[in-house]
């Protein structure tokens, strides 16, 4: 798995602070946004915001992600998370996973296929899904419909913009959640690493800890 933050937002603490100044003042945003203000002033207004729940404030972020080395089991968990978030994936109708194109197609391996009955089963399991879909492929199958046979395992990749409400959001379920599916959880424990090497004050909203 690898994830990486690609583009975001300039300046999260003084776009939001400017957002949630702007809803009680007389001033321009204009002005809100070039006033100095101490980074422990505009994170006390945050904190009032995120504790009042007025969270479209924080709809004002965005990042993108670059995803890639993840399942497609995970992507269709990810791809639930539906309200502000945006997605561009790898393509199986026009990408081709034949054998004849650079071997084995990659695949996710869960951390529970450990003995080496499992492993031996798993590995063969994805033998026979490439030898079917090479197979359909020889037979003039177009590779939308011989995609069918391939596993929930195989990797994919993809490009993910959402606002940071929307992050907070998934977060919250895909982390914080006891019993959270380890794969997604990885994903966006690693993205919020991304985000907070960039925006270090998030980690007061990012706790590592699941919920009892």
């Amino acid at each position: 798995m690898r994830v990486q933050l690609i583009n975001k937002t300039p300046n999260f603490l003084r776009t939001i602070w400017t957002a949630g100044r702007t809803c009680h003042s007389a001033v321009e945003p204009q002005e809100l946004f070039c006033q100095d203000q101490s980074e422990s002033a505009m994170l006390k207004l945050i904190d009032f915001l995120v504790s009042q729940k007025h969270l479209s404030t924080l709809e004002h972020c965005s990042m993108t992600f670059a995803v890639s080395g993840v399942s497609r089991t995970l992507l269709a968990q990810y791809s639930r998370h539906r309200i502000g978030v945006s997605l561009s994936v790898q393509s199986q109708r026009y990408v081709s996973e034949r054998s004849d194109r650079g071997g084995q197609f990659d695949f996710v391996t869960p951390r529970s296929i450990e003995s080496e009955a499992a492993v031996e089963c798993y590995r063969q399991a994805m033998a026979d899904a490439q030898n079917a879909y090479d197979r359909l492929c020889a037979l003039g199958v177009p590779m939308e419909d011989a995609r069918f046979v391939l596993p929930g395992g195989i990797t994919t990749q993809f490009v993910t913009t959402l606002n940071l409400r929307s992050f907070l959001d998934i977060y919250e379920k895909r982390v914080r959640v006891k019993g959270a599916q380890w794969e997604i959880r990885a994903m966006v424990k690693a993205m919020a690493q991304e985000l907070i090497a960039s925006e270090p004050w998030l980690i007061r909203y990012l706790p590592e800890e699941a919920e009892k």
